[in-house]
């Protein structure tokens, strides 16, 4: 199969998704590096992994991993959904194959 060259939208889609994926790697680095705002004397840019304040309860906040995982998960989504224009033969096919993988990743990062 031959890689078929994407149209005009599935670029603009694919900037947008390439984006989005730059944004939650400087997220889950920054993450990687960070510390619990429960830990004693943490500043204003911690991060809140645990049961605490308005992310309270919510799987993805529960511990460091489950956040890093989660940003991984999502950028991983992207990623595949932005390639799925080169390898499909038609272009509304490729702009489906995005339009599911983004809804995808986007859930999966803001999955409450």
């Amino acid at each position: 199969m031959t890689i078929r060259r994407p149209t005009i939208f599935e670029l603009v889609a694919q900037l947008v998704i390439v984006a989005l994926v730059v944004l939650l790697a400087i997220d889950v680095l920054d993450a990687y590096r960070g510390y619990a705002c429960s830990e004693p004397g943490s500043r204003s840019d911690c991060y809140p992994w645990g049961s605490e304040g308005p992310v309270a309860g919510l799987w993805r906040y529960e511990s460091k991993a489950a956040y890093i995982g989660s940003g991984l998960a999502s950028m991983a989504v992207l990623t595949l959904s932005g390639l799925a224009p080169l390898k499909v033969r038609r272009a509304w096919v490729g702009l489906s194959f995005m339009a599911v993988g983004f809804l995808a990743g986007v859930y999966i990062a803001s999955f409450a």
